[in-house]
């Protein structure tokens, strides 16, 4: 063996291969001395980088690295804590880091993280807009990504990295973003009539299990030989992680929930469609098949059910399209599509799911030259749409008022486009579970009925060995299934 002239880390060897190099040499960190030593690179190249990143390691791992970013360290400590995290955790960890910490700090000094720079962040987090109308992540988000950076930053400083946490005790505001996850009754039973008339049978019963409040995974992990007729068995849940199935987020969570007979009859109707999928794919349709799936028997991905809550959002929402030849097509919150013409003819346009509207409230606008400029829809409820088309050429405006007068959408139709969804409510899998807790508890002879129909183990000790009764249970759902009659 030699040393490396350029390099006395690295060596240069014969075998029966030919010409090799290995890397051998001795770090003290923090009073311990360790040996670095690989060998059969092909190149020193090749070898002089294993070298650096074990070196750089190293020192991630004895805090001695001072210009470490929270990128480097985030890798570094990910992957010393894989092996011990579950994969829902790891998981989690990774996409809160990868989406939300790493775009705003990955390049910044893990010692110069503090409470005024993540503390700006957050106000950003409360703030910034989002899809559908939302504004601002809810605290529960806000308090995770700031934990998780603060879990973080404490494993730095046992490593010795850094000096100290700068993030301990930083708060974040409760109430923040509450909005984003509340639902009225109203709007929930909009939401379940507008699912019944918007989504196909398999998409209807996999709403219909969010109403009795499975969570998301848990629904996608149902299987034919899990369904009965007065209840559900939950003992599978299959996440964006497990996309085969695993074990229920909590052993609480294995349980039987009471279905109603409408619910029951959705499920008959997606297994029947179920089996004939795995039919037509060639594939044996068992007790143990997942019932919702694609059209090539593939088991729905994680994010198919968000996509079916999405067309419930898009449902709820109101309609408007405008299209070259100046008609404006206008789908009120009652089911109705009133159309204009260009000459201000107002009609009721027949299609599947629509009805004929009381269209003699519509208002008309014209110019002097008697040209439609716009169109205002009620609404029963008192809110209205109003189109502008006069704004710009090829464009339009679009303004959603609510029943007290204020404007709750104002939108620009892009040139490039004819129709768009004004008044958008967000519907999702878990405002469900939001919606379950909220209208049963008040109504409930005893709260553990609900704690034990939603999979929670968190009651006070005191209630802790109280396991409620079946008829309590089947009381709530039979209840909310009011709801959606």
């Amino acid at each position: 063996m030699k040393k490396l002239k350029k390099d006395s880390r690295i060596f240069v060897y014969e075998n029966t291969h030919g010409r090799k190099y290995g890397v051998n040499f001795y770090r003290t960190v923090m009073g311990i001395k360790t040996r670095l030593h690989q060998q059969g690179f092909d190149n020193s190249a090749d070898a002089i980088e294993w070298a650096n990143t074990s070196e750089r390691e190293l020192h991630l791992r004895n805090g001695v690295a001072r210009n470490v970013t929270v990128e480097e360290y985030y890798k570094q400590w990910l992957k010393r804590n894989e092996s011990y995290w579950s994969p829902d955790t790891y998981h989690n960890y990774v996409q809160k880091f990868e989406n939300y910490i790493l775009p705003k700090f990955g390049k910044a000094k893990l010692r110069d993280i503090n409470r005024e720079n993540f503390q700006a962040y957050i106000l950003e987090l409360e703030t910034v807009k989002r899809s559908a109308g939302r504004v601002g992540y809810s605290s529960k988000t806000i308090s995770i990504i700031k934990g998780y950076m603060a879990t973080m930053l404490n494993d730095a400083v046992y490593s010795g990295v850094i000096p100290s946490n700068k993030l301990r005790n930083l708060r974040v505001k409760e109430g923040i973003g509450v909005r984003n996850s509340e639902i009225s009754k109203e709007k929930y039973i909009f939401a379940i009539k507008t699912a019944q008339r918007v989504l196909s049978p398999m998409a209807l019963a996999s709403f219909y299990l969010s109403l009795v409040a499975l969570r998301h995974a848990e629904i996608l992990g149902m299987q034919p030989k899990n369904i009965y007729s007065d209840h559900v068995h939950v003992d599978i849940a299959r996440t964006h992680w497990k996309p085969e199935g695993g074990p229920t987020k909590t052993p609480a969570a294995v349980r039987d929930v009471p279905i109603s007979s409408k619910t029951y009859q959705l499920l008959q109707e997606a297994v029947k469609y179920s089996r004939q999928v795995y039919l037509d794919a060639d594939q044996q349709f068992t007790s143990d098949s997942f019932i919702f799936v694609n059209n090539d028997a593939t088991p729905w991905n994680y994010t198919r059910l968000n996509h079916v809550f999405d067309e419930v959002s898009e449902g709820m929402g109101q309609r408007v399209a405008v299209y070259n030849s100046g008609n404006i097509y206008v789908d009120d919150k009652d089911g109705h599509r009133i159309v204009v013409r260009r000459d201000g003819f107002i009609s009721c346009k027949k299609v599947p799911g629509k009805t004929v509207g009381d269209f003699s409230r519509v208002k008309i606008t014209k110019n002097i030259m008697n040209e439609l400029t716009g169109v205002e829809v009620p609404n029963a409820d008192g809110s209205k749409v109003i189109v502008n088309c006069s704004v710009t050429e090829g464009k339009a405006r679009i303004q959603s008022v609510s029943p007290e007068g204020k404007i709750t959408d104002d939108l620009i139709m892009p040139e490039h486009k004819n129709v768009i969804i004004t008044n958008n409510a967000h519907i999702f899998p878990h405002m469900m579970r939001h919606a379950f807790a909220t209208f049963s508890i008040p109504n409930a002879e005893d709260p553990v009925d609900v704690m034990k129909i939603m999979g929670h183990s968190d009651m006070r000790m005191t209630r802790f060995y109280d396991n409620g009764t079946k008829d309590g249970q089947s009381k709530i759902v039979s209840m909310m299934d009011k709801l959606a009659e």
